[in-house]
């Protein structure tokens, strides 16, 4: 039922839920006609930071206000109303990313989506009317103006509009440049792209929880020990290797019943927040490519494509792939204060790649299909990342984590608590009555070979570990990296962005 409720709300109203802050709040975008910014009336952080009122009345920065209570109300009194948590049942309106939410019972299910949805969700800002909806090359984000923004709103009971939403519509964090004397960290990079990827919660939730030595956060979706050993011992009974030859559909789908949901753990991070559900959501979507369950519209060849070209496979395969850093160093300047990150922060590892960054046990031998797909799918990412809001929001999640950590690095600050109170504030806001994350579907399937019928099963996770890459251990210094290339703060800006962002002149 709920997700006959969460298909009708999208297919209907043409609604992107985004995520709420605090609880009883929802957040939309409406992206109908005119492409107003829209969030409820009621309470919080709000819509129009920063813009001033125009002459009609209207809420500043570009914003309108709706009753979106009004319209949540009769959803759940023209939708099976007896299914509703109001009226005694379990299906409620829950906003979560790029067409996924979480069922009551913790599992993580995806909305199902028309081709006309997925291009919304893809383009989820479609009129650049709006200042920070224009491109861009290089587009400064004051944190600590963003942070006093964040202090107005609440005094005056605004919400963030879009424009705080998705900061100032960011693309890639390519510069950090920290101004100690003014307590303030820059993040400067192109902006207007469509697949914005940056999430205002995503930062603040990050920048809680930075410390001088951050706890590697992110994700992990494994098969229990117990599910794993009922379907070894059942690949090993007798004819079934011959049942598994003859008819691998029915193995596999009696295989996937012993091993049941996979579990997934949220580490370093609290699992009831939008960014938790986000990286799992990624995650999730990353391993079905690899089986090739799912398509991109980057062509990118799975496992199994990887597998046909091999000589010799084994007969049953526990696959691991992990989202991580990549191996790039972070440039420095010759002062240490300003820094450019790697064009590309995040890659795929596997199993053994996993283990020469880790120094983790293997759990089998080297799998040269797996090896090959975690490289493919790494290259892919820039084109994954502009076409795929889940992989742009990992991405940019990634690229927070270093950012910030860069900034503590440099600072000789305890933590961010200091220099962006309302900021970190606002990322210890986890209302506790929101879903976590708890199991997905099985990530298990066949493929048939010329030389037999191989069974595999995933697992991995994320592992955003800042701290390791933004040790001065790891800095590259470069003498062409100058402070002039990040702006200061222009003189005369329009009112229309709060004073937080400015462009390259």
């Amino acid at each position: 039922m709920r997700l006959k409720a969460y298909a009708w709300v999208r297919q209907t109203l043409c609604l992107l839920l985004v995520f709420c802050f605090s609880s009883g709040l929802v957040w939309a975008q409406v992206n109908g006609q005119g492409g107003s910014d829209v969030s409820s009336s009621a309470g919080g952080l709000g819509a129009g930071i920063g813009g001033g009122t125009n002459q009609a009345g209207a809420v500043p920065g570009g914003a309108a206000m709706a009753d979106f209570d009004t319209l949540m109300n009769l959803i759940q009194q023209t939708i099976d109303p007896d299914s509703w948590l109001a009226a005694g049942g379990t299906s409620s309106i829950l906003p979560y990313p790029s067409g996924v939410y979480v069922d009551p019972a913790g599992h993580l299910q995806r909305v199902r989506e028309t081709d006309e949805l997925r291009l919304e969700l893809a383009n989820p800002f479609s009129v650049t009317s709006h200042p920070w909806r224009q491109s861009s090359g290089l587009r400064v984000v004051s944190l600590r103006r963003l942070d006093a923004a964040l202090l107005q709103a609440s005094r005056v009971g605004l919400r963030p509009n879009s424009e705080l939403l998705k900061l100032a519509g960011l693309s890639r964090i390519e510069y950090v440049k920290i101004d100690a004397a003014n307590e303030d960290v820059l993040l400067a990079g192109p902006a207007g792209d469509r697949a914005y990827g940056y999430e205002l919660q995503d930062l603040a939730v990050v920048a809680a929880l930075i410390r001088a030595e951050t706890t590697p956060m992110g994700c992990s979706i494994e098969p229990s020990d117990a599910g794993i050993l009922a379907a070894q011992q059942m690949l090993q009974s007798s004819g079934a290797i011959k049942r598994l030859a003859s008819n691998p559909r029915m193995v596999v789908e009696q295989m996937q019943e012993k091993i049941g949901p996979h579990n997934v753990r949220v580490f370093g991070m609290s699992p009831n927040t939008g960014t938790a559900v986000a990286l799992v959501d990624a995650d999730e979507h990353m391993k079905k490519v690899g089986f090739g369950t799912v398509t991109t519209r980057q062509r990118v060849n799975s496992y199994f494509d990887h597998l046909d070209q091999q000589d010799q496979v084994p007969t049953q395969s526990l696959i691991r792939w992990w989202f991580a850093y990549g191996d790039q160093p972070v440039k420095v300047s010759q002062t240490g204060d300003m820094f450019q990150l790697p064009k590309q922060c995040v890659a795929v590892l596997s199993e053994q790649q996993w283990i020469s960054q880790q120094g983790r046990a293997p759990t089998g031998g080297q799998d040269q299909a797996a090896d090959a797909f975690a490289q493919g799918i790494t290259k892919h990412l820039p084109q994954l990342r502009r076409t795929h809001p889940s992989y742009a929001r990992l991405c940019a999640v990634f690229e927070i984590g270093l950012s910030l950590q860069l900034a503590v690095e440099t600072t000789g600050q305890p933590s961010l608590q200091a220099w962006f109170p309302n900021l970190c504030a606002l990322g210890g806001q986890t209302p506790a009555e929101n879903p976590r994350p708890q199991t997905v579907s099985g990530l298990t399937t066949w493929h048939k070979l010329k030389s037999g019928t191989i069974v595999a099963v995933v697992s991995g996770g994320v592992k955003i570990d800042a701290a390791s890459l933004a040790s001065r251990s790891q800095w590259q210094e470069s003498k062409f990296l100058a402070r002039s290339m990040v702006p200061d703060p222009q003189a005369i800006q329009s009112s229309a962005h709060g004073r937080w962002w400015w462009d390259q002149p």
